[in-house]
């Protein structure tokens, strides 16, 4: 192999490196912003269950305000509950 050739190998690997410490930094920052963003939703959602029990909601129904919202913010599909007393 020629320095030449070597060279350009060199510098291959060293932009493949570059790139993947570049890659490695932005997926962890990701997955920080996506653990704050679970860790807020969260919160609201227990915010959300603990204020409609202090309003005199039914222990169920306010679980269920609680999930929907967590759902929402989360951007999952809204649980569909079945009446069990009718």
């Amino acid at each position: 192999m020629s320095e030449d050739e070597q060279a350009k190998s060199e510098a291959a690997g060293s932009f493949e490196e570059l790139i993947s410490g570049i890659e490695n930094q932005m997926n962890t920052e990701r997955l920080h912003k996506q653990g704050a963003y679970a860790v807020t939703a969260a919160r609201i959602s227990g915010t959300v269950l603990t204020e409609a029990m202090a309003s005199g909601v039914p222990h169920d129904l306010a679980k269920e305000m609680a999930g929907d919202t967590w759902n929402t913010i989360m951007g999952l599909a809204p649980i569909e509950y079945v009446d069990s007393e009718g």
